[in-house]
């Protein structure tokens, strides 16, 4: 499942909105103080970028939302979630190397690039590439 992660609900239903707009199944949960929206990972691929357009959108509505909150102008913070056996953590990432990742990656193609990473880390394989 892809996870969109919101801290407010109103840009989580103004997201939600657009997204059964354009008939894509959706479920919400809450995640300790995410309030998470999950779609499935068999979208195709225009419409998955319309969903990430509509994602960066709310997300910066829901940045202004909590910066207001916090009694400051704005917030410098991005993370990518990181799944390990124990279960999922937020790794924090530096918010101009994120966008520079998401403006040639999508974010299912860096979730897996993490998770193969994280995969990496907890169970390692010695053998040589061109072994495996």
């Amino acid at each position: 499942m892809l996870e969109f992660v919101f801290f407010d609900p109103k840009p989580r239903d103004e997201f939600l909105a657009k997204v059964n707009a354009l008939d894509v199944t959706s479920e919400c949960c809450q995640k300790g103080d995410e309030l998470l929206v999950l779609l499935s990972e068999n979208l195709d691929a225009d419409i998955l970028d319309l969903i990430e357009g509509y994602y960066e959108v709310t997300f910066q509505m829901s940045e202004a939302l909590m910066a207001e909150a916090e009694g400051v102008e704005h917030f410098n913070l991005a993370g990518v979630e990181v799944n390990l056996k124990n279960g999922p953590v937020m790794a924090t990432v530096d918010p101009k190397l994120l966008e520079k990742l998401l403006s040639v990656l999508s974010f299912e193609e860096l979730g897996f690039f993490v998770d193969s990473i994280a995969r990496a880390v907890e169970v390692p394989d010695t053998r040589p590439l061109c072994k495996r």
